[in-house]
């Protein structure tokens, strides 16, 4: 029974965190969509009266040259300003929980695979030898 308890618990706890961190990145995503076109929008006018003001003391060129270095530096801290991936406390608790749940559940299910030749066996030496190779074979599997 525990074996399934950990398992429950295992999956209960991976729902949570696919839930958790795809419901941020579906937020995150949709924010960034709906910033992205406003910023479009303001850029342009931006870009336009910038232009307009430039063309008159620098020439149409070196104006649009300008503009152009202006927005280099903007894409820059931008750019790094998104690398930063959001962080959910609830979700690393779940992935934690996750791992420790399927970590104990191969313990369980090794120490049953262990036990189990001793179990079945009705002479106790081919019981024990069956529980030694069996032993061993985990051991090695788990080493891998």
């Amino acid at each position: 029974m525990r074996l399934l308890s950990l398992a429950r618990a295992a999956w209960q706890a991976e729902g949570l965190y696919l839930r958790r961190s795809g419901r941020g990145y579906a937020i995150q995503a949709g924010f960034g969509i709906v910033a992205a076109v406003f910023a479009l929008l303001m850029l342009i006018m931006l870009h336009i009266a910038a232009f307009a003001a430039l063309v008159p003391s620098q020439g149409a060129v070196w104006s649009a040259l300008i503009i152009a270095f202006g927005d280099l530096v903007l894409a820059a801290i931008l750019g790094l300003a998104a690398r930063k991936p959001p962080r959910d406390t609830v979700a690393e608790e779940a992935l934690a929980l996750r791992q420790a749940a399927l970590r104990q559940m191969g313990d369980t299910a090794t120490q049953a695979m262990i036990l189990a030749p001793l179990l079945r066996s009705q002479n106790l030496k081919k019981g024990a030898i069956g529980a030694a190779i069996t032993a061993a074979i985990v051991g090695f599997m788990n080493r891998r």
